[in-house]
């Protein structure tokens, strides 16, 4: 790996796929960082970092002719399947740091041998490693053989378990075409062949009569202020998945307020926060969410200054911030998202963020925030007035700033501005940018040269 990608690694922190060991960690702690990645989207584990700091100490030419060894006996005797690492050494700001990067393995769920199965299996969880439980062991299960959680067929269920009249009636609606047995099949939204068809999981979920996981749904509401301490109103949406977001979006256009401007004798108004960007997110949120994560359900959260969307589940297998930014996308529910982009609700794949961003940029709102939290992943999108309350923090920011400028020039007149700038904590840059605004508002002048001139402090 070249230094400068590694440089750039250790300035970023840790995370679900980075770690730091200032020594070669106890045999346990590394077997439980090695299954961890394995299960999920691989990893690297640099040796000779502080992992508070990040600062780089370094190894000893003994300790790189050692551990490699010790690191693969280790992982041999304690993990199970067997996980073969990749071992390196880099040179970093004139010091060796030992890498171990470990891949996505193909024969998940990884545990520890000691500790079985059930109880030795471990996940990244942000920076951490942390135990899966039952259904994060089974997710992986499925994983290993390619299979995803809504296009598991539900033998207790038949296909008089959907509402198939619904189904059908909003499925031309949305896209003018009949939804015949056969489509259902190739959408798996039922499995199996025509002569015993039994619904996926993504099919009940999409258009069963009952709902099969009762975590699956979305509860809004609109609370007062720019916290969630009051509410002025609340909803919970179960059902189609396709309707929650249908019923999402109706509650969105209620409390989303408008924000009126005159371009010429006309008044124009729009939502604070652009709908179509809040669509996206929405959208987003119910084919993305991990299903396997019993008793958490989406929620939509609007405040005065902007719309909360959080779902459960990281961001899938290797996928982190950047790359959901720059278009990428991997695709966790395969029935929701095949069903979703047959009616239309998404219009390309990798699309929905980027489209997100561009729809805020062209109102000239705030970029929004896209932040994974342990195993949550939350959209922010800011309103109008979040724009304007920041504008008024700046300027507020500037006035003070100003203020302390013209004191310190009263106290000392020949005050240089690098002086200025040490005791404000700000650049050089900051300050002449200060100071020329008081030389503009006709509140401040130099009197002399640069070199041995001073500063005058004009009356109001």
């Amino acid at each position: 790996m070249v230094m400068t990608k590694i440089i750039e690694l250790i300035k970023k922190g840790e995370s679900k796929t980075l770690e730091f060991k200032s020594d070669l960690p106890a045999g346990s702690n590394l077997a439980k960082s090695a299954v961890a990645f394995s299960n999920m989207a691989g990893g690297l584990i640099l040796i000779g970092v502080e992992d508070e700091s990040g600062q780089v100490i370094g190894l000893t030419d003994e300790q790189i002719f050692d551990y490699p060894d010790r690191i693969a006996n280790i992982l041999f005797d304690s993990c199970i399947p067997t996980i073969v690492p990749e071992i390196f050494t880099e040179h970093v700001n004139g010091k060796m740091v030992l890498g171990i990067r470990i891949h996505p393995g193909p024969l998940k769920p990884y545990h520890l041998k000691r500790l079985g199965e059930r109880a030795g299996t471990y996940i990244p969880v942000g920076a951490t490693n942390k135990p899966a439980d039952g259904e994060m062991i089974r997710e992986l299960a499925r994983q290993r053989i390619n299979v995803s959680l809504d296009e598991e067929p539900d033998h207790a269920a038949s296909v008089t378990s959907l509402d198939l009249d619904r189904l059908r009636k909003d499925f031309f609606k949305f896209t003018g075409e009949e939804l015949t047995e056969q489509k259902m099949l190739g959408l798996k939204l039922l499995s199996g062949d025509r002569d015993n068809p039994v619904p996926t999981l993504g099919g009940l979920l999409i258009a069963g009569t009952v709902n099969p996981l009762e975590y699956a749904r979305i509860k809004c509401a609109r609370f007062k202020g720019m916290d969630a301490k009051e509410f002025i109103d609340r909803k919970e949406f179960s059902g189609p998945l396709y309707t929650q977001v249908e019923n999402t979006l109706a509650f969105a256009r209620v409390y989303i307020p408008r924000a009126g401007k005159v371009e010429g004798v006309q008044r124009i108004d729009t939502d604070a926060v652009p709908l179509e960007a809040v669509r996206e997110a929405v959208v987003n949120a119910v084919v993305h969410r991990d299903y396997s994560i019993s008793g958490s359900d989406i929620k939509f959260a609007v405040f005065d200054n902007r719309i909360e969307i959080t779902s459960p589940g990281a961001l899938p297998k290797s996928l982190v911030i950047e790359d959901i930014v720059s278009g990428r996308s991997e695709i966790r529910n395969r029935v929701i998202a095949r069903f979703f982009r047959q009616i239309n609700f998404i219009e390309q794949w990798g699309t929905g963020i980027g489209k997100i961003l561009s729809l805020c940029r062209e109102r000239h709102l705030k970029a929004p925030d896209f932040i994974e939290s342990g195993l949550f992943f939350k959209v922010i999108i800011y309103s109008e007035s979040a724009v304007k309350s920041s504008q008024k923090s700046s300027q507020k920011s500037s006035q003070k700033s100003s203020q302390k400028i013209l004191e310190m020039l009263a106290g000392n007149s020949h005050i240089t501005i690098k002086k200025m700038a040490a005791e404000l904590g700000v650049s050089d840059r900051a300050v002449k940018k200060q100071i020329k605004g008081l030389k503009d508002e006709g509140r401040l002048r130099r009197v002399g040269p640069d070199r041995g001139g001073y500063w005058q402090i004009m009356e109001k």
